[in-house]
């Protein structure tokens, strides 16, 4: 009995991982920026960006178009914008250097855009700020940290009207933040 339990548990093991092991030797020969290609087609973007990674460690730059791409469908447009424009200068004429170049312009309009609406919401949040409107001036610095979350005087605005609410933790993770991006 038990050595019949012990064959079926063999059995039932080796049904499980053949199938891995017959896609890992499927992938054998295959480098990172190939093995990306794969699971970017099965839209798998994770490990399509860690196979990416992993090519642009090896100087392969049509990772970068890859990887703008998935940074730019996630709504980072700020790394999208980084790949996209590394891909240009490094890349050959093409399809896909034309889409790049597209795809900057594109990103680029976007963040002038919230530039301008981050600012306007900075300016009023500081108005707030001073007239002694703390929880006003709360909402609309967040939305302003929603346009470009990368904006220093934002979260130093943020941190003092924490600090006037008596929220402390609260000050000192947006003085952080403000430090971070400064």
């Amino acid at each position: 009995m038990n050595t019949v339990f012990r064959l079926l548990t063999l059995c039932l093991l080796m049904f499980l991982l053949l199938p891995q092991a017959v896609l890992a030797s499927s992938d054998k020969g295959m480098g990172p920026y190939e093995m990306g290609e794969k699971y970017f087609a099965r839209q798998d973007y994770r490990t399509a960006l860690q196979y990416y990674r992993k090519a642009l460690g090896q100087n392969d730059v049509r990772a970068h178009y890859r990887t703008g791409l998935i940074y730019e469908d996630a709504g980072k447009d700020r790394d999208a914008l980084k790949h996209y424009q590394r891909f240009i200068d490094l890349g050959r004429q093409g399809a896909q250097r034309n889409d790049a170049v597209r795809r900057v312009r594109a990103i680029e309009d976007r963040l002038s855009r919230e530039s301008t609406r981050s600012s306007e919401l900075l300016e009023r949040g500081k108005g707030l700020f001073m007239e002694g409107k703390y929880r006003e001036a709360e909402q609309v610095l967040l939305q302003a940290v929603s346009q470009d979350e990368t904006d220093p005087e934002v979260h130093f605005y943020l941190g003092e009207v924490y600090m006037a609410l008596e929220d402390y933790s609260k000050a000192e993770s947006e003085y952080n933040k403000a430090k971070e991006y400064y």
